[in-house]
């Protein structure tokens, strides 16, 4: 990254630690069976993770009101993977603003919807997709354990393998164990 982005980074962090964004969500605890809206965001840049998320979503959109996708691809133009299909949008670098906020039709759209579960499948750390996670409305937040914000109600930590695969079948195992109340 370069110190530009890094700095981004910082202040955009910086700024949601500040921001009430995630107190003005309802908290309320899902299992893929019982959640019947579930959003994921993840990093696709490379275009394997797209076909890696796509298994995924076949895997849990059975039986679910709707299963929507967010890409977000940390280049500045996306390509011919990243067109938008039913279920799937993708953002680049060219709807950021100059803090690195997302913005645009995609993401207004994203951020109005009131989901069951919001899974981040991001393995780096990206501000946009930091972002999201803490502005969306979701009522149970899942992802990867982070230092730099703690925004997710279940937290899943792989460090001995940071694979979007692996990942994917841990936060499956979490959320097919969990027993709401």
């Amino acid at each position: 990254m370069s110190l530009l982005t890094d700095i981004k980074h910082w202040f955009g962090t910086w700024m949601l630690k500040r921001s009430d964004l995630e107190q003005q969500r309802i908290h309320q605890v899902f299992n893929l069976t019982g959640a019947n809206r579930v959003s994921i965001l993840f990093d696709a840049t490379e275009t394997e993770n797209i076909q890696t998320v796509k298994s995924f979503v076949n895997s849990i959109s059975k039986g679910k009101q709707i299963v929507s996708v967010l890409g977000y691809v940390n280049k500045k133009d996306k390509s011919f993977e990243h067109m938008s299909i039913l279920h799937f949008d993708f953002f680049s670098n060219e709807e950021l603003n100059w803090f690195g906020k997302p913005q645009g039709m995609v993401i207004d759209n994203f951020l109005k919807e009131d989901f069951d579960i919001l899974i981040d499948l991001t393995l780096a750390n990206f501000y946009p997709l930091t972002y999201l996670a803490v502005a969306s409305p979701s009522k149970f937040k899942v992802g990867r354990s982070r230092a730099d914000v703690s925004v997710f109600d279940l937290t899943i930590d792989h460090k001995n393998d940071a694979s979007l695969e692996v990942l994917i079948n841990e936060i499956t195992h979490y959320l097919n164990r969990i027993k709401p109340l």
